[in-house]
């Protein structure tokens, strides 16, 4: 009964104590083989041992140190017939190192007392050996060894007892059995900026890198990275996969995440705590461990131009406001355009409704606007500046905006009447164009008279003729902000451009570059979003009859 009690204490005490690489709990079992060695007096025998580890201090190029207590029993034969019974407990410290995953290599010494009982004749006296071992890890809680060894007893002093031991036993580690724990350690080691306008881009591009270190004796395989954002995320994203790390290996992987639309809820900045699950497999036993992230997340109108084509964002078709504007215009221009056709010949219909929303926006009152904290001049400049920009319908709420919010809402109304636009950039400046719907020029039919619409004032891209249009001068009229945006296309060199072909400026070098975005193109990259309540405070529209007044006399300019 006291044998089960001083089990049971042990086992409640390590339960207790914290189970780590350097505080490790075994227990071994083992029947045994022991033949006398050198004396003709005893005959060999079995018997059985039982010993408690406690690896206590873990070294480099996986060794490791530790004590061990145990106890056994053993009983040889003896040349009168008469059987010769051992009693042992000992006491000493192991040497043990992993060589491969499953297989650990020992030594042990120690020293302790026996009793023996021989016939009617029974004493104590001290004992010391030494053996060596070989363990093949089944599980991170069960191995099998092989061990072999050699125990001096001193029996007497004309007839001392040496003994060799060896045998087959089963190993428990304690601590992977009542709290088994994961060994890998992970930290976020980058944080990228996170801008709620993006949230799709971020399913195939980092937000943050993060570093898996193997702690556990041996490798470990099939390990599988999840990410997870609560409130953002609707369930836990697998962002990367590693076949296997070594003991003391580590790998550095970047985080993806699916998000969802609620991060357009946000308006201001914020520090949201994430969760990374590591789930992997240690001896073909599945583990799992987790370490959390701090993710600082911006408010939905903030962004940062280290690729212009990131704004097309927050261009959308879908923003109510801009809906609204578009539709209202349109339609009085059609209906115009039914009551007089062929009054302004061959103009193609994209520049007549692209012309009519440009006054249209004069009209409702829009006005160019440099926010002194965050211009495109000086944002542009700076890849890693953090700059604010506008959706349509804050544009249009605001009545007016920088060169980029301007260039947003612009672009908006015209997808919303399936025009396709495109950001312009020059240094310091960002504005817009659009697709004339004008085909592409015949050779054979150059020069014959109403023949198409001119292109000599319009940029060909990819096959296809866009009107650029300035629209920070919105009192200028249409015709004049075609005039000013071709002005400024033609000012800068392309980005195709070899360096040998372009005249250099004065100070012997070329101008700086200029280039054109396609609003799908981009799209492709960064999806188009529409916010909550973008649709709570729709624009007053100006009269209809005003718009087309200014319509006629934009139009009879081109």
């Amino acid at each position: 009964m006291k044998k089960y009690f001083f089990v049971a204490v042990i086992l409640i005490v390590i339960h207790d104590l914290p189970v780590s690489a350097q505080n490790e709990f075994s227990l071994h079992l083992m029947p045994q083989f022991t033949g006398p060695a050198g004396s003709e007096n005893f005959e060999p025998g079995f018997g059985a041992r039982a010993f408690l580890d406690w690896g206590f201090l873990q070294l480099p190029r996986s060794m490791g140190l530790g004590l061990s207590l145990g106890g056994g029993f053993s009983q040889l034969g003896t040349a009168d017939g008469s059987k010769f019974s051992l009693y042992e407990a000992a006491l000493g410290p192991f040497f043990r190192r992993r060589v491969m995953d499953r297989l650990t290599l020992r030594g042990d010494i120690s020293a302790g007392v026996y009793n023996y009982r021989w016939n009617d004749d029974s004493n104590s006296r001290i004992r010391f050996g030494g053996s060596f071992s070989a363990y093949f890890h089944l599980l991170p809680s069960v191995s099998l060894f092989a061990s072999g060894g050699y125990i001096h007893y001193a029996f007497s002093e004309n007839r001392p007892l040496n003994t060799i031991t060896a045998g087959l036993g089963l190993s428990l580690n304690l601590g992977e059995l009542l709290r088994p724990e994961a060994r890998v350690r992970g930290e976020k080691t980058e944080q990228q900026r996170v801008f709620p306008v993006s949230y799709a881009w971020y399913e195939k591009n980092s937000i943050a890198m993060v570093k898996i270190t193997n702690n556990e004796p041996n490798s470990i395989t099939d390990i599988s990275l999840t990410f997870f954002l609560e409130r953002y995320m609707k369930e836990g994203m697998v962002f990367a996969v590693l076949p296997r790390l070594l003991p003391g290996e580590s790998a550095e992987v970047p985080v993806t995440a699916l998000f969802n639309e609620s991060m357009l809820d946000l308006t201001e900045n914020a520090n949201s705590n994430a969760n990374v699950l590591i789930d992997y497999r240690s001896l073909g036993a599945k583990k799992q461990a987790s370490f959390p992230v701090q993710m600082p997340i911006y408010h939905r109108n903030a962004f940062a131009w280290d690729d212009d084509r990131r704004a097309a964002s927050f261009v959308s078709a879908r923003d109510p406001a801009a809906s609204l504007f578009a539709k209202y215009t349109a339609s009085a221009v059609k209906r115009y355009m039914a009551a007089n056709p062929g009054k302004f010949g061959n103009l193609p219909g994209n520049v007549l409704l692209a012309a009519a929303l440009f006054e249209a926006l004069n009209l409702y009152g829009i006005n160019y606007v440099i926010d002194p904290a965050s211009s495109y001049v000086e944002m542009a400049e700076d890849a890693s500046a953090l700059d604010s920009l506008n959706y349509p319908y804050q544009t249009l709420m605001y009545r007016g905006g920088d060169c980029d919010d301007l260039s947003i809402l612009f672009c908006s109304l015209l997808e919303v009447l399936e025009i396709d636009t495109a950001f312009i950039t020059i240094p310091g400046h960002i504005y817009c164009a659009f697709d004339t719907g004008t085909p592409e020029r015949d050779e054979e039919k150059e020069g014959e008279e109403g023949e198409g619409w001119r292109t000599e004032g319009l940029i060909e891209h990819e096959g296809r003729y866009w009107m650029p249009v300035e629209l920070t001068v919105p009192g200028e009229g249409f015709a004049e902000a075609w005039r000013i945006g071709l002005r400024e296309w033609r000012r800068f060199a392309p980005q195709t451009v070899s360096k040998f072909s372009q005249n250099e400026n004065s100070s012997g070098t070329l101008p700086p570059l200029r280039a054109i975005y396609p609003m799908r193109e981009s799209w492709d990259l960064y999806q188009p979003v529409s916010v909550p309540g973008a649709g709570d405070r729709l624009p007053a529209m100006p009269d209809e009859w005003e718009i087309l007044q200014r319509f006629e006399e934009s139009a009879e300019k081109l």
